[in-house]
């Protein structure tokens, strides 16, 4: 069942009440350097012809993404609906990332003989989550913090890694008053949302909190055979709540 933002949401998923989009497991970097040397070196045959999401040799799911210029692959993300991944998208697409999934810590691969002066920058976005244990309500269509835009490591030729965040930044929002945001609440999510905010005097404060609710993808190349540039974005929406 996929999750809609900008709902009560229920989940039964375990995660960390302080730091609810955090992804339970960080990437483990060496690892991940010996599949993408070795056992699971990306190829272009391979994108082909495999699913958008697999999993071989007990590795972590890749999902990729086609661009009429380039097919873009994130190793170690699982998403939802991953046969929407299977047709050719338009200069942006929008995914939803399993629970407790991220971008963060992933090698992201992109195979095309048709660019040149490739760059990929990557930023997040920050939303207001109401947790009830299981249920939640997302304000995502509210107020956010969006950071800086940050150009991701070339480790070689159209292989980046992505940028990973620290508690902090997943706590970062603009100031509100408590008394905007609990009339927000109560006309988005209602009366009994509202009343879980009686004695919250933060946005941070449990039931209430902030986390990463959008990540963002920039890549931007030219065209070998006519020079010109053109921008792609990838928007990876992350479950909220706890």
């Amino acid at each position: 069942m996929k999750i809609r933002h900008n709902i009560i949401i229920l989940t039964a998923a375990i995660c960390s009440c302080n730091n609810p989009s955090i992804p339970q497991q960080k990437r483990d970097v060496k690892q991940l350097e010996h599949l993408i040397d070795g056992e699971v070196a990306i190829s272009q045959q391979q994108i082909d012809t495999a699913p958008t999401s697999h999993i071989a040799n007990n590795v972590k799911p890749i999902t990729t993404i086609k661009f009429n210029e380039f097919v873009v692959s994130i190793q170690g993300m699982v998403i939802f609906d991953p046969e929407k991944m299977d047709q050719l998208q338009r200069d942006t697409v929008e995914i939803d990332a399993e629970v407790g999934e991220s971008i963060e810590g992933s090698y992201i691969s992109i195979l095309s003989d048709q660019i040149n002066d490739l760059k990929v920058e990557q930023r997040y976005e920050t939303s207001v989550t109401i947790m009830n244990e299981g249920p939640h309500c997302d304000l995502t269509d509210w107020k956010h913090f969006n950071s800086d835009w940050k150009s991701l490591k070339q480790i070689r030729n159209g292989l980046f890694f992505s940028e990973e965040y620290t508690d902090q930044d997943y706590r970062s929002f603009p100031s509100v008053s408590m008394d905007e945001l609990r009339q927000k609440v109560k006309e988005h999510c209602g009366e009994e949302w509202f009343k879980l905010l009686a004695k919250v005097k933060s946005p941070t404060e449990y039931p209430s909190a902030v986390s990463v609710s959008r990540y963002f993808l920039r890549i931007t190349c030219r065209r070998k055979d006519n020079g010109k540039e053109f921008t792609k974005f990838i928007i990876i929406k992350t479950p909220m709540g706890c």
